[in-house]
This record gives structure tokens, sequence and C-alpha cells, in this order.
């Protein structure tokens, strides 16, 4: 856990009253000085590295994945989730979504708007037609 240094600058503050052993005190104004301390760290957790791992290189396609046009998105989604599983891919486009979500919030949309297609799509490793889903033979 690392520590952080914080820096208070000083300033004047406002009279008030004040109790004190049951007599009422009136206090002027004064000047409170500047501080330092250290805290320790109360980032948020669970947004770095260690809690996800980063994506293959050329995961999507390569560079440009959301450059493409939706059908081509698409077709490299379905064919990877064909090849690795529904349930992997679901995992990599929620994470770019999660990373996307304070950066570029459309691009985030998008990667949850195909991950919730593939997650819909998918049984296993077998696609599934939406209105009729799996058949058995």
């Amino acid at each position: 856990m690392s520590k952080l240094v914080v820096r208070r600058k000083g300033h004047l503050r406002k009279a008030y009253t004040a109790r004190r052993a049951g007599k009422k005190v009136q206090v002027g104004s004064s000047r409170v000085g500047p501080s330092k301390f250290k805290i320790s760290d109360r980032g948020k957790k669970g947004r770095g590295p260690k809690v996800v791992p980063p994506l293959e290189k050329g995961a999507f396609g390569g560079p440009g994945f959301f450059r493409r046009t939706d059908i081509e998105q698409e077709k490299i989604v379905f064919s990877r989730a064909k090849k690795l599983g529904e349930k992997k891919v679901v995992g990599e486009l929620r994470a770019l979504q999660v990373f996307f979500k304070r950066t570029d919030p459309q691009k985030s949309r998008h990667a949850l708007k195909l991950s919730k297609k593939v997650a819909g799509s998918f049984k296993g490793r077998q696609k599934v037609k939406h209105p009729q889903g799996l058949r058995k033979k």
C-alpha cells in the first residue's frame, strides 16, 4: 500500500461561537496554517493489470478494431467465439468495455453491445439461431 503526501493550503477561518465548560465564548476569525501529512492510497481498486490481464496482441484482428464496420466486427468476434468459446470472448469484450468506460464511452457501449450479442447467440461452441435454439437430432 503506497503512501501519498497531502498538502493543504493555509486559509482564514470565519468567526464562530463555541461552548466551553457551559459558557458561550465568542471566537474571532483566525488564520489556519498550511499543513502536510501522509495518508495511504485510497484509489479505486481493480483498475490495473493485476486484475485483468492484457489482451493478446491482435486478438480482435489487430489495432483499429473499432474503426471497422459493424459487420466486420461481428464476423471477427463470432469467428473468435467459435474457436475459443463464447465465455472467453465475452470476457475480453467486457474487459474492453471497462477499460474504455472513462476514456471513450462510445467504444465502451459498442463493446458491451457486441458482448451481449455473442453471449445470446452461443451455447458452448455451437452457434444458435435466435428463434429456433439448439435442436436435438
